[in-house]
């Protein structure tokens, strides 16, 4: 129950200072740590019930409602043949763009849940 990708996320326009000096650097380096620091915010959450998220895909595929589907645009760079965006999961863009607000409030409708079956 995946793809590749599974999400997707900015990659362009990220300052970073190397040595004294700013500059703008863009690439998966700059968009995997970012969705990995989202992801550690999520799981901090989880840990208020002292549960990890554990294996990502399942709360990923499971809510669709906690990105921006992403229904526009190709990965073709080079004029030769790529794959085009479209609503739903697509090997674009996967998911879409993960959207924090919406997933912080799957992970703590999900903290409820569990709190609720306890009492």
């Amino acid at each position: 129950g995946r793809g590749t990708p599974d999400v997707s996320f900015l990659g362009v326009g990220f300052w970073i200072l190397d040595g004294y000096f700013w500059e703008q650097v863009d690439g998966t380096s700059c968009s995997s740590p970012s969705f990995a620091g989202m992801m550690a915010r999520l799981n901090n959450i989880r840990l208020k019930n002292g549960k990890r998220l554990g294996f990502l895909n399942p709360l990923l595929y499971q809510n669709p409602t906690g990105f921006t589907d992403i229904t526009t645009g190709t990965n073709d760079c080079d004029g030769s043949m790529g794959y085009t965006a479209q609503a739903g999961w697509d090997p674009v863009t996967g998911l879409g763009t993960p959207d924090f607000a919406k997933l912080q409030t799957i992970v703590e409708n999900i903290n409820k849940a569990e709190n609720a079956r306890r009492h």
